[in-house]
């Protein structure tokens, strides 16, 4: 093999390590936490028990699956931990997953690179709307959520 050769297969190969980056970077991504989320169960007033007090507190987060695809993440308000937040996990940039931060005390989305409030308000974009937000309430220690009609 000659030199022009070698340098052709090492710059394809390269561009291509590039363009598979790229792409993986860009497509929709489900949390990779090992915890199993809590079982969604029915409760009256249309309100839908996605957890316990405990499971929050344990997690820093619970992210479920309602009816059908609709999905919520409740998160607590580092401000007032009184107060707990109930979004819909999709970003309102291009619908990618996002998840809560424990560490910098946010939701992101890994796809863009947007970040929003615990309370789900747009904090760094290029997403520009708010996270949709639900009904929510704690009962003893059952969270209970309350998800938009479909």
């Amino acid at each position: 093999m000659n030199r022009r050769k070698v340098l052709s297969w090492l710059t394809l190969s390269w561009i291509s390590g590039i363009v598979s980056v790229v792409i993986g970077a860009c497509t929709n991504r489900t949390s990779t936490s090992s915890t199993p989320a809590p079982k969604a169960e029915a409760a009256p007033g249309g309100f839908i028990k996605v957890g316990q007090t405990q499971d929050l507190d344990k997690n820093g987060r619970i992210l479920q699956t309602l009816q059908g695809n609709q999905k919520v993440l409740v998160v607590r308000d580092p401000k007032n931990a009184d107060t707990l937040h109930a979004l819909n996990p999709t970003c309102t940039h291009q619908g990618c997953p996002v998840d809560w931060k424990q560490d910098s005390q946010d939701i992101f989305c890994a796809c863009h690179g947007s970040t929003y409030t615990p309370d789900g308000a747009v904090a760094k974009g290029p997403a520009s709307e708010p996270l949709e937000s639900y009904d929510i309430k704690v009962e003893g220690d059952a969270i209970l959520v309350k998800p938009q009609a479909s």
